[in-house]
């Protein structure tokens, strides 16, 4: 039997996908530090310059043909993805110095996708010469494509800093980029100035040479200094971007940019929402006018304050958002065909630029001096021969083929292989007193050539000078007009509070026993309210739509918002958990307006919420302390025993008569300024004591003697306790037999009105 190799199952699997990871971090998700290039991208502007000479001169050719020789030779991994890379090289909003100059409908800002590559032509674009240029002069490593069949570049010999100028994107195993655009001339005078002074700090770049990320849709960015400072150092941070804006006229304002990455049309549909719901009440219609550059048209109500519509917009849509800078990326190691992940700062990566930049010149300037030296050693050989011209002319005539020639040539000339090849290849009257003094010029000026470039290669600092006047030319050449403005901090956010977008009337809500929960101009009387079959009206308070309501429930919590956040219907309403995370089986025990008219509380007033707990115990609590909307989680109110819940919840001034009722059917009164007030939660004070099988079934507080707590028993029976047939007496006691032969079961319904 053959022998089988047996591998655990956890090694094999580890490895392999170690090798996945790797694959992906390496050959597709992460760009190059030296080229900026991922490798779909380098192999799209390969192919366009060395198989399809697709040079800005040149017409353009379809897409499609593009596509297919990539796909063909250098990147076996779909046409869809090859030219979607390619589709956004040539967009002018996705690159802020686009690669590929695209001809035919290649996608738009509103999130449009590019026709199909069938339709569309594409060549190289101006900016894309320089990272290529150099290409064919040894001056980066290649390596065998996919079936060894032809060579790529492992890297393009990019002429400026590329990775900083147009950013990247990506998402590999385990780790991810985002690297921001910027501005061409700032990251060239950047990398200038670490040449001239190679100790450079990040303090002395940023701000002044540096000023951040200048994205191709332009917008703002509202980071500080020190936060781009920060950002730059660690390689990583968050940047805040914001559309920019301007008023025309008096009841127009005009968003003239937007956010880096931001679909437009999904942009003016938020707006167009918001205003559709009264949100904005400032504003009244938004339309996009749009063509070139960007121009969306918000139409303001007259007198308007354009500043709070500003406010609520880059607060609720993506006319402000942030871009989570990271800055990892392929830096290379020991092998030259090799490179590795890191997060990289602003200073790495343009050090890691120039060294590649510095070997890139030498291995040109080499390439240069070698192929000169091959020449001047060709000239050297027709000069040799010139002085000798009549004799080598007989030589050549007395000889019996072209290799006996080269033999007897270079044996009386002291010539090598080459030179004698040359001389036998030169027509006759190229060798003529004219020609042999072109040659000797041409020698002379080759010679001269290749002594200028063995200094260079002799000098460091004199091929940075080079790197550096390149860099300097390179810079005029591309666009360096800053799109996105430095603004730094704004608080126009903060300027406006929920208030300004509220259309201020006065309204009903309406809360039904089984949590319904709605919102009603007016209505005619309580009966006339629609609620669903079963359920009843339990709570009507009236309140401006600016004022806030309350919420208490079963479980001792609080819930607040304002009641123009409550569903405007004349129907059934909403389930209350719609706006709240109610727990299973969370009942609302009491609603309150916090409308000041409701109460009618006058001066210095407090007015307090007293709450009862079915174990007896009793809380108040100021209601100041609930005023702003709570978290959808609510805010605790009492903390509970275990198996207790909040009986029942009324407002008070301090004055009121407290009236408890119990299941065993004990009665208790006693004056409201017997309980303490608590400014947070708390278990609460004792109101009633309770014997063992007993239990706390209602509470009322009331300011009149024939008034009380309305209480029905087992046997359908209601009684009232009330202070004309139980004496008050303190808090804290056993209370008073009111029945016998039965139990309170429970509050009598009844509908609780706080009106005007």
């Amino acid at each position: 039997m053959p022998v089988v190799d047996v591998v655990p199952l956890h090694e094999t699997t580890r490895t392999r996908y170690l090798n996945y990871a790797m694959s992906v971090i390496t050959s597709r998700a992460l760009p190059d530090v030296r080229d900026g290039l991922k490798p779909v991208h380098r192999r799209i502007l390969y192919a366009m310059l060395v198989n399809l000479r697709l040079t800005p001169d040149s017409r353009y050719r379809k897409s499609a043909t593009v596509v297919g020789e990539v796909m063909g030779k250098y990147h076996p991994h779909g046409d869809s993805a090859i030219y979607d890379s390619m589709v956004r090289m040539a967009q002018s909003f996705s690159l802020r110095v686009p690669l590929v100059d695209g001809q035919g409908n290649f996608g738009s800002l509103d999130g449009d996708s590019a026709a199909a590559m069938r339709y569309t032509e594409a060549k190289l674009s101006a900016a894309a010469i320089p990272l290529l240029e150099e290409i064919r002069k040894d001056t980066v490593p290649f390596r065998p494509n996919f079936d060894g069949s032809l060579h790529e570049p492992v890297v393009l010999p990019a002429r400026y800093p590329h990775l900083l100028i147009n950013g990247s994107a990506g998402i590999a195993v385990g780790m991810a980029t985002n690297i921001p655009p910027h501005n061409p001339r700032e990251i060239i005078e950047a990398t200038i100035k670490l040449i001239d002074a190679p100790q450079t700090t990040i303090e002395e770049l940023v701000g002044s040479v540096v000023k951040g990320p200048d994205f191709p849709t332009g917008g703002a960015l509202l980071n500080t200094e020190d936060d781009l400072r920060a950002i730059y150092t660690a390689g990583e941070g968050t940047l805040l971007t914001r559309g920019t804006y301007e008023m025309e006229g008096k009841t127009q304002l005009i968003i003239t940019s937007i956010p880096y990455g931001v679909n437009k049309s999904t942009l003016v549909e938020q707006m167009g929402d918001h205003i559709a719901q009264n949100k904005v009440p400032q504003l009244v219609d938004v339309r996009d006018e749009s063509a070139e550059d960007v121009r969306i048209v918000l139409e303001l109500k007259r007198g308007a304050e354009p500043d709070a519509a500003m406010a609520y917009l880059l607060k609720h849509t993506d006319l402000q958002t942030r871009f989570h800078v990271n800055m990892t990326c392929l830096v290379p190691t020991e092998r030259e065909d090799i490179t590795a992940p890191q997060k990289c700062g602003l200073l790495d990566v343009l050090r890691y630029f120039i060294d590649f930049r510095l070997e890139v010149v030498t291995r040109r300037l080499q390439f240069d001096l070698n192929k000169l030296e091959t020449r001047i050693h060709i000239l050297r050989g027709f000069e040799i021969i010139f002085d000798g011209l009549d004799e080598a002319i007989r030589i050549i005539r007395s000889s019996s083929d072209k290799a006996d020639a080269a033999q007897r040539l270079m044996h009386r000339f002291s010539l090598d292989e080459v030179q004698a090849d040359a001389i036998l290849e030169t027509k006759l009257y190229r060798i003529s007193q004219l020609e042999i003094e072109s040659i000797r010029g041409e020698l002379a000026e080759k010679e001269a050539e290749a002594a200028r470039i063995r200094a260079l290669l002799e000098s460091i600092p004199a091929r940075m000078a080079l790197i550096r006047e390149e860099l300097a030319e390179t810079r005029e050449a591309l666009d360096g007009v800053r799109r996105t403005a430095i603004v730094g901090p704004e608080n126009v956010l903060e300027a406006y509070s929920e208030d300004a977008y509220i259309i201020e009337e006065d309204v009903y809500a309406i809360v039904t026993r089984d949590g319904w929960v709605k919102r009603q101009r007016s209505f005619t009387d309580v009966g006339s309210i629609r609620v669903r079959d079963g359920d009843s009206v339990g709570w009507v308070v009236r309140g401006s739509t600016r004022a806030s309501i309350l919420f208490v429930t079963d479980q001792g919590r609080v819930y607040t918002t304002r009641f123009d956040a409550l569903p405007a219907t004349t129907g059934h309403g909403d389930p209350i958990q719609r706006q709240f995370d109610f727990s299973d089986g969370e009942k609302v025990v009491g609603v309150f307006s916090l409308d000041k008219r409701v109460h009618n509380v006058e001066g210095d007033t407090l007015l307090t919420m007293v709450v009862a707990t079915s174990d007896g115990m009793m809380v108040r609590i100021p209601f100041e302390l609930f005023v702003e909307p709570s978290t959808r989680s609510g805010r605790n109110l009492v903390k509970l025993g275990q198996g207790q819940w909040v009986v029942a919840a009324e407002s008070a001034v301090g004055d009121e008569m407290v009236c408890l009722g119990t299941l065993r059917g004990m009665g208790l009164i006693f004056g409201m300024d017997q309980m303490p007030i608590v400014r947070g939660p708390a278990k609460g004070v004792i109101g009633i004591r309770l014997g063992p099988t007993d239990r706390l079934v209602g509470m009322a507080l009331t300011t009149a003697m024939r008034q009380g707590l309305e209480l029905e028993t087992n046997k359908g029976k209601v009684d009232i306790i009330r202070p004309t047939r139980i004496e008050p007496a303190k808090r804290a006691g056993k209370g008073k037999a009111f029945i016998k032969r039965a139990t309170f079961e429970r509050m009598v319904p009844f509908v609780v009105e706080q009106t005007w």
